[in-house]
């Protein structure tokens, strides 16, 4: 028996002998009001507490909106006052969706501060009629530039360009610094930076409503994310100050700071689950350059290992320097020097072969998002793919990290409570395809193909494509990408076996393809399908 067949079965063993002393699982389903309809913030939240073997209840889709068409925040509300919610095991609530139809609408003056204020209210008199089910929640602390779309390509760069010299002027002003101001606002529409600073006060506003009702218990737990955050931007101070409230009221332990938005469907579907079973995971970290630690990533503020600290803790479990870790997180952080690289990859690769518990984070994102081809490609090589509890390497670290440690989590998790191991590993290994494809192949190889035809074909753009041409690109995308998860499933899945409970099974079959483009643009895709197994006769 080789090495890496005796350690992974020890940690089978271990790992059932774990779930004697963790009986409870959580209920059969939770429910998640997501903050848009956009595969990123509902459907990869299913897709994790699935691997539990719980369902995710959500809103019709057309109750969401779609891209600039806000959500219907009242009908949401509607629909969740009609749920028997004693059904729900826990459920997570997108705050900006009810207070104003979602993240693109949270971004815009369109929703007056007391229409927001009611809908909280509303939200908080559903949560009371049943108290006893945990109610999660999290809202964007407002990022710098509007939202990209055709009407606003002209000048957007330019706001948030003056957006962000203002607060270097309010931290240190100089004539020079106040002409250059001058000269930026002359350049916007009428209006534009008045629109802009009204809908940060009034999110700011809206949060601290958000922090009150945590602290008087309308809600169990809240995330405050800072979403696509720049080092010098408005959010810090906000962020500040809505911390300093947290603290004053003695709620600081049940409101977290985070990077990123995106992302907190994941985590708190995390958190929720480990909280139900009682498990709390121990993750050791593994860098793939130390000095990676102090680099603040891309649309963040935070150094890595701050950031990475928090959305550990907020997703539930805890980072643990010792050999007492449940699994190994490796990151690969933003431009890690040769030397310590080589090293890391070479740990990754021995330890995945002799098969420990890995989950890959891929941080190194460059500019356009897309994951680091020199790591993939160690992932790549014989059978690691399927071998990784999870993998993650989109947008940002945030992102990444919120999306790469849920996932292992919550698999962890499932192995300590009677749940079908079947329905387990199939939707782990899911994910995990889903993940690969969607993370590395379509947007390193797809997606710039479909810009590149976006920009061949005008009057379409990469903000908004409609009509003939976004039918041309989703034809595109469909043929691009679903090769490409042919070819991921046949070299690295199909035929590959594995053990749910004490069977063995073998990887069959890719069913029900489905691949759209869920916005009238190219940056995202939705990737549906199903796997298919079959037992191995003894």
């Amino acid at each position: 028996m080789r090495l890496g067949q005796f350690l992974a079965g020890v940690f089978v063993a271990l790992t059932t002998l774990a779930s004697a002393t963790f009986p409870t699982r959580p209920g059969s389903k939770m429910l998640l009001v997501p903050i848009d309809d956009r595969p990123a913030t509902g459907q990869f939240a299913q897709m994790i507490s699935n691997i539990g073997g719980v369902g995710i209840d959500l809103p019709p889709e057309f109750l969401l909106g779609q891209f600039l068409l806000p959500g219907q925040s009242d009908a949401v509300l509607d629909w969740l006052s009609r749920k028997d919610l004693g059904e729900y095991s826990a459920v997570i609530v997108s705050a900006d969706m009810v207070a104003y139809g979602g993240l693109v609408a949270s971004r815009l003056n369109y929703v007056d501060a007391n229409t927001a204020y009611e809908r909280l209210r509303r939200l908080e008199a559903i949560r009371q009629r049943t108290p006893g089910v945990p109610f999660y929640a999290f809202s964007a602390i407002m990022r710098v530039y509007p939202t990209s779309t055709r009407d606003n390509r002209s000048w957007r760069d330019i706001l948030a360009k003056t957006v962000m010299r203002r607060e270097e002027f309010f931290a240190s002003p100089t004539l020079g610094g106040a002409v250059e101001l001058f000269r930026l606002a002359a350049k916007l529409p009428a209006g534009a930076l008045e629109d802009y600073d009204k809908a940060r006060e009034r999110n700011q506003a809206v949060q601290e409503a958000l922090i009150r009702m945590t602290a008087r218990g309308g809600l169990d737990y809240l995330i405050l994310g800072k979403d696509d955050a720049q080092p010098k931007s408005p959010q810090i101070a906000e962020a500040q100050r809505l911390a300093e409230l947290a603290q004053a009221l003695g709620a600081r332990e049940k409101v977290y700071m985070c990077e990123g938005i995106d992302q907190h469907a994941n985590v708190l579907v995390s958190r929720a689950m480990l909280a139900q079973v009682g498990y709390k995971p121990k993750i050791r970290i593994v860098f793939a350059d130390p000095l990676g630690t102090t680099v603040t990533p891309a649309y963040e503020t935070e150094p890595l290992s701050t950031s990475l600290a928090a959305q550990v803790t907020a997703s539930g479990a805890e980072i643990t320097s010792g050999y007492d870790a449940d699994y190994t997180l490796y990151v690969n952080t933003p431009n890690p020097r040769e030397a310590p690289f080589n090293e890391f990859v070479d740990q990754l690769k021995n330890e995945i072969d002799m098969g420990f518990p890995i989950a890959v984070a891929d941080l190194n994102l460059g500019k356009t998002g897309t994951g680091d081809p020199n790591l993939f490609r160690v992932i790549d090589e014989g059978d690691r793919m399927m071998r990784l509890l999870s993998y993650a390497g989109w947008n940002t670290a945030g992102n990444t990290l919120g999306t790469a440690v849920p996932a292992a989590n919550v698999y962890l998790a499932a192995r300590q409570y009677p749940v079908d191991p079947l329905v387990r590993e199939l939707n782990q290994r899911a994910f995990l395809l889903h993940r690969l494809v969607n993370d590395f192949e379509y947007h390193r190889f797809t997606r710039p193909m479909a810009y590149a035809y976006i920009d061949r074909n005008p009057p379409a753009t990469r903000e908004e494509t409609y009509g003939q041409g976004l039918e041309a690109v989703n034809r595109l995308v469909k043929e691009d990408l679903g090769r490409r998860l042919n070819d991921t499933f046949y070299s690295h899945f199909l035929g590959k076996r594995f053990f749910a409970g004490t069977r063995q099974y073998e990887m069959l079959e890719l069913r029900n393809v489905d691949i759209n483009l869920p916005w009238p643009r190219a940056y995202e895709v939705r990737l549906g399908f199903q796997l298919e197994a079959g037992e191995v006769p003894h």
